[in-house]
């Protein structure tokens, strides 16, 4: 998730200290992404420094002093690119469990263990989100970010169970490339 851009959007429609951001970060979008508070007041210092946001006041309700701060013109017109670019799909191309099947076959090591404990993993996260998903005391919020965790969790479980029964040739691939480099350096 891009921090600067999730803090923007969180900000735009009036002006926030941080405080309050990271208490609406955690009620929107904390679910399962949760963002430390220093993390959002790095980011808003980057921000500002950055001429996204600007600091509008500094107000009391209760305990220390609070900067508030409001997205400026190139804020919005940076947030406005950002919403209608198309997320990339690189962390799906090669994500690190696929680099530790690959690395653990080239190292000898137990690739379908590897993937056991990833599957078990993935099974306890999915009833979590499925227990989030059917709790009465869940929002709407909270249920579609469920589902969207739920069907990623189901299509990794599919990739595991589908490179498990390949491990054998996978393993083959892995020794053959891992060949041709060793030939390729010796000559």
């Amino acid at each position: 998730m891009a921090a600067p851009e999730t803090l923007l959007a969180l900000m735009e429609p009036r002006p926030i200290h941080g405080y309050e951001l990271h208490q609406r970060y955690a009620a929107l979008l904390g679910l399962r992404r949760p963002l430390r508070s220093g993390q959002i007041y790095s980011t808003l210092q980057r921000l500002q420094r950055d001429g996204l946001v600007t600091a509008v006041g500094v107000g009391r309700a209760s305990g220390p002093d609070r900067t508030f701060f409001q997205v400026t013109e190139a804020g919005t017109s940076g947030l406005d690119r950002w919403f209608f670019e198309p997320e990339g799909a690189q962390h799906y191309l090669q994500p690190d469990l696929y680099a530790k099947v690959v690395l653990a076959l080239l190292t000898q090591r137990d690739a379908a263990r590897v993937l056991d404990v990833q599957r078990a993993a993935h099974r306890a996260l999915m009833r979590e989100m499925t227990k989030i998903k059917t709790s009465s005391n869940s929002g709407r919020l909270e249920v579609i970010a469920a589902d969207l965790a739920i069907l990623h969790l189901d299509a990794d479980l599919r990739w595991i169970d589908s490179t498990e029964r390949r491990l054998a040739n996978i393993q083959h691939d892995v020794e053959s490339h891992a060949a041709l480099i060793h030939d390729a350096d010796n000559k």
